[in-house]
């Protein structure tokens, strides 16, 4: 009996862990029309203004492309004038799930942009809670953050784990 459960156990967890959901023609197409709108600073992306976290450092609006499996997602301007896509994935928490779907979007991601990434991961912990960041760049001799063609976060909060993916643009014209 206890080999049968077992092997239930087993089958759940690869059901659950191997199949990457982002591997999609749909999720391919839609982020490509995202990441060739980000080169022009998001104008088609880029949908009616809302209330920023930060208004006295940015500028929001809500995001009229979405990626597909993403909750929700915005597009931010800085007053620097970069601007960025941000989406959000559902929190779990179990942080093992999302780690996993966070690898699973970086897969997809790869495959998307068909060309080589080169990622830098940092983690640190803020009240003994992890807070992941992992930027990817289209140049192997960058390393300036800001430079990133794009990022993934995963930290913690209200517990849960959160998952979160930048699409980094040009400034708007």
């Amino acid at each position: 009996m206890k080999g049968l459960l077992f092997i239930v156990f087993l089958a759940s967890a690869a059901r659950a862990f191997g199949q990457n959901e982002f591997a999609a023609t749909a999720f391919y197409n839609e982020f490509k029309k995202i990441y060739a709108d980000a080169t022009n600073g998001f104008i088609e992306n880029k949908g009616s203004e809302r209330v920023s976290e930060f208004p006295e450092l940015t500028k929001e609006y809500k995001a009229k492309l979405m990626l597909p499996l993403a909750d929700s997602g915005k597009i931010v301007e800085t007053m620097k004038g970069s601007s960025y896509a941000i989406y959000y994935f559902e929190p779990d928490k179990v942080r093992l799930k999302v780690d996993q779907r966070g690898a699973h979007l970086r897969d997809a991601i790869l495959i998307a942009v068909n060309q080589p990434l080169y990622a830098r991961t940092e983690t640190i912990t803020i009240d003994n809670k992890p807070l992941s960041n992992t930027w990817y760049f289209t140049d192997p001799g960058e390393t300036r953050s800001a430079a990133a063609a794009f990022k993934l976060s995963i930290y913690f909060k209200d517990g849960k784990y959160f998952l979160s993916f930048e699409i980094r643009g040009k400034k708007p014209s």
